[in-house]
C-alpha cells in the first residue's frame, strides 16, 4: 500500500480519538474511509470533517463485537467504495478496577470490544484483502499489553491478547501478501479511561496526541512491499 490514493480503509472507533485522527490523516492522502462505531452522531461528525477536506467517507454504525453487524458493515463499505485494502482496529474499552471487586459484566465488555471485535473485523475483511492481492491489518494494543498494572487487569489482559492474536494472524496471512501490525502506544491525550482530556492535560504528565498514533499508522501503510514492521512501541517524550 505504498501509494495510498484510491485505497479504502475500514477504521473502527472512528468517532473520536485515534480513530478520528486516523480517518482524517488517511483521507488527506486520498484514502476512502469506512467509519465504524457504536454511536452514529460522532461518526457523522468525523465524516463531515473528512468530506470537508475532499475525502470519501462511509458511515457504518455498528458494534464491532456484533458478528452480523460487522459483516453487514464490511459488505456495505466494499460495495460503496469498490473494495477494502486495510483495517485499522482502534476501538477500545478501558474499564478499570481491582480484580477483587471487578464485575463479570465489565470483564466481558472489555474483551468483547478489545479482542472479539478485532477478531470479527479481521475475519470479515480478509476475503476482500485477498481479492486485492494483499493489504494491511493494523491493531492498537497498549503499553499495558506488555506489562500489567494494578487496577488494569482486564484491560491489560485484553491488550496482551491483541498482540497474540495479531502475531498468529500474521503467520496465517503473510503468505497472501497481507501484513499485520500492532501499535503499542503509551498514554494518549483523549477522554479514554477514567480521566478526561482536560484532567490529563492539567496533571502535568506527558501524553501522546491522537495524531501521533495516526502518523504511525500512515507510516505502516506506506512502507514498501518488501518491508514489514510487526510492532511499533510509541511513547510520550
Amino acid at each position: 500500500m505504498t501509494a495510498l490514493r484510491g485505497k479504502v480503509a475500514l477504521i473502527t472507533g472512528a468517532g473520536s480519538g485515534v480513530g478520528r485522527a486516523t480517518a482524517l490523516r488517511l483521507a488527506r492522502e486520498g484514502v476512502g474511509v469506512g467509519l465504524l462505531g457504536r454511536r452514529p452522531e460522532p461518526l457523522q461528525e468525523t465524516a463531515t470533517a473528512v468530506r470537508r477536506i475532499g475525502g470519501q467517507a462511509v458511515v457504518l454504525p455498528a458494534d464491532a463485537a456484533d458478528e452480523v453487524a460487522v459483516g453487514t458493515a464490511v459488505a456495505q463499505l466494499a460495495g460503496d467504495l469498490g473494495g477494502i485494502d486495510a483495517l485499522v482496529y482502534s476501538a477500545g474499552v478501558g474499564l478499570y478496577g481491582p480484580v477483587e471487586h471487578y464485575s463479570l459484566t465489565d470483564w466481558q465488555q472489555t474483551f468483547a470490544t478489545n479482542v472479539t471485535g478485532l477478531f470479527l473485523c479481521a475475519r470479515a475483511v480478509l476475503p476482500f484483502l485477498r481479492r486485492r492481492g494483499g493489504g494491511h491489518i493494523i491493531a492498537i494494543s497498549s503499553g499495558a499489553g506488555r506489562r500489567g498494572y494494578a487496577n488494569l487487569a482486564a484491560y491489560s489482559a485484553s491488550k496482551f491478547a491483541v498482540i497474540g492474536f495479531m502475531e498468529s494472524l500474521a503467520e496465517e496471512v503473510g503468505p497472501d501478501g497481507i501484513k499485520c501490525s500492532t501499535i503499542l502506544p503509551g498514554s494518549i491525550l483523549t477522554d479514554f479511561g477514567p480521566s478526561t482530556r482536560a484532567e490529563k492535560r492539567a496533571s502535568g504528565k506527558k501524553y501522546l496526541d491522537p495524531e501521533d498514533v495516526a502518523d504511525a499508522i500512515h507510516y505502516l501503510l506506506t512502507q514498501p512491499d518488501h518491508a514489514w514492521a510487526q510492532q511499533i512501541n510509541l511513547w510520550p517524550f
